[in-house]
């Protein structure tokens, strides 16, 4: 089986590295007062004013900031590429094939590739899509904190889903913390890629 491991939300911490980019970058006017943003959905648009709507947003994220979003953004957690290898190690371990997938377009290929060399990712296989729901294209088991790619979920196939602020009313086959939690628990984790009928089950 392919395993296929997601880059935002999971080991990268986009969303704060987007927020603190685009506050940078489009200032408030002197004298008023930011506002704490609650981004309890995916949708940038609707927590991020650009006038020019998707085009500029992804003008914005791909091309003129990509290095600083997708370079420059820290773990999500403390250690997480080290678990991340740690991870990867033990899907090999257990007969199957990691790989990393993550949509990535233009300039924020190359800055993602800086991330993980920067935090010294141990990875052999990397995958980039075009588009959320295409990462099902190349894997049978997909963990992943992107409420999108989630719903779009092919018969078949295993979600693991990595809880976050944004997909809490999202279900998943199964339900994790974090990807230390999945390394911890070898057991669950063998039960999972053993399993060819998936009931919806939270690990907690």
């Amino acid at each position: 089986m392919i395993i296929g491991i997601t880059i935002d939300g999971v080991i990268r911490d986009f969303i704060n590295k987007f927020e603190s980019v685009y506050d940078k970058y489009f200032p408030l006017e002197e004298g008023i007062l930011p506002i704490k943003r609650q981004i309890d959905s995916f949708n940038l648009l609707e927590h991020f004013n650009f006038t020019g709507g998707t085009n500029e947003l992804n003008k914005f994220m791909y091309v003129d900031a990509a290095l600083e979003i997708f370079g420059h953004a820290n773990e999500l957690k403390l250690n997480c590429v080290e678990h991340l290898n740690q991870l990867h190690n033990v899907i090999e371990d257990l007969g199957h094939t990691p790989l990393i997938i993550s949509k990535e377009l233009n300039n924020s290929k190359p800055a993602t590739f800086f991330f993980l060399s920067k935090l010294s990712a141990k990875i052999n296989n990397i995958k980039f899509v075009k588009d959320y729901d295409k990462k099902w294209q190349h894997v049978d088991v997909l963990i992943t904190a992107n409420p999108i790619a989630l719903e779009k979920k092919p018969a078949g196939k295993v979600s693991i889903k990595i809880i976050n602020h944004y997909n809490k009313n999202i279900g998943a086959d199964y339900t994790v913390i974090d990807i230390k939690e999945l390394i911890e628990d070898k057991k669950t984790l063998e039960k999972i890629l053993s399993t060819e009928t998936i009931e919806f089950v939270d690990i907690k």
